[in-house]
């Protein structure tokens, strides 16, 4: 079955979305059934966390989609958006990364590729009371340098990249590098609909953090069943 691609976020779907980026990791139980799903289809992760990360964690997996599109790492070889080629974007991306990282009551996650240069950070304030002060002189400071911010309705983060790849930009691209024909999507949020959008079948992960949202999907599963989910429906090939 090597044909079919089964995509995962990380954050919220297979690791829980509300802990910092040095206690993300694959639950045990996903993980096990993950070696398993590996072979017998394509397996990738896609994410708006870096490469180098995403390897760590899930080192039995060969294929990712990184930094929301911007980076692709497949078989060994690196696949980057043409934006890491500009210059002045890597370096107004560094000065707000250095401003942002000013800013109080805040986590700030930087996103570097595998080649060296920093293509995306995150800001979050997640555990703290409310939006940070300072983040709207960040965000207007990005934008007047040609970055792409990202805000979200329903996460109380915000990214910001070189370039507004999104994740259908890079499924499309691995999913084509992969030769793939039927695609899996498996996600739990606002920046997964435009991948959500490109599966045959798409699955939403449902916890605590995304009970508002709404998004047109074929299935929807708990965070917690998510394991025995994928025993039940994509190792034993009822979805195929």
């Amino acid at each position: 079955m090597n044909h079919v691609g089964i995509f995962f976020d990380f954050d919220g779907t297979l690791s829980p979305l509300n802990v910092r980026r040095e206690d993300a990791r694959v639950r045990d139980d996903v993980a096990e059934v993950l070696k398993e799903l590996v072979n017998h289809y394509v397996v990738a992760i896609v994410s708006s966390k870096d490469c180098y990360f995403l390897r760590n964690r899930t080192p039995y997996i060969s294929n990712y989609v990184c930094i929301n599109g911007l980076e692709i790492l497949t078989n060994e070889y690196v696949v980057n958006d043409s934006t890491v080629l500009k210059e002045d974007l890597i370096k107004a991306l560094e000065d707000i990364y250095s401003l942002a990282r000013r800013l109080e009551n805040v986590y700030v996650e930087g996103k570097r590729s595998l080649l060296g240069p920093l293509l995306g950070i995150s800001i979050d304030w997640r555990g703290f009371e409310g939006v940070p002060k300072g983040l709207e002189e960040v965000v207007e400071a990005a934008t007047s340098r040609g970055l792409k911010v990202i805000n979200y309705r329903y996460n109380p983060f915000i990214d910001i990249y070189i370039s507004r790849k999104d994740k259908g930009d890079g499924v499309k691209v691995l999913k084509s590098l992969l030769n793939l024909g039927k695609l899996i999507y498996v996600g739990d949020g606002e920046n997964d609909i435009p991948a959500f959008k490109l599966a045959d079948v798409s699955v939403l992960v449902r916890h605590s953090l995304n009970q508002e949202f709404k998004v047109d999907v074929d299935f929807e599963v708990r965070f917690e069943e998510l394991g025995r989910w994928l025993v039940e429906h994509v190792l034993t090939g009822r979805l195929l």
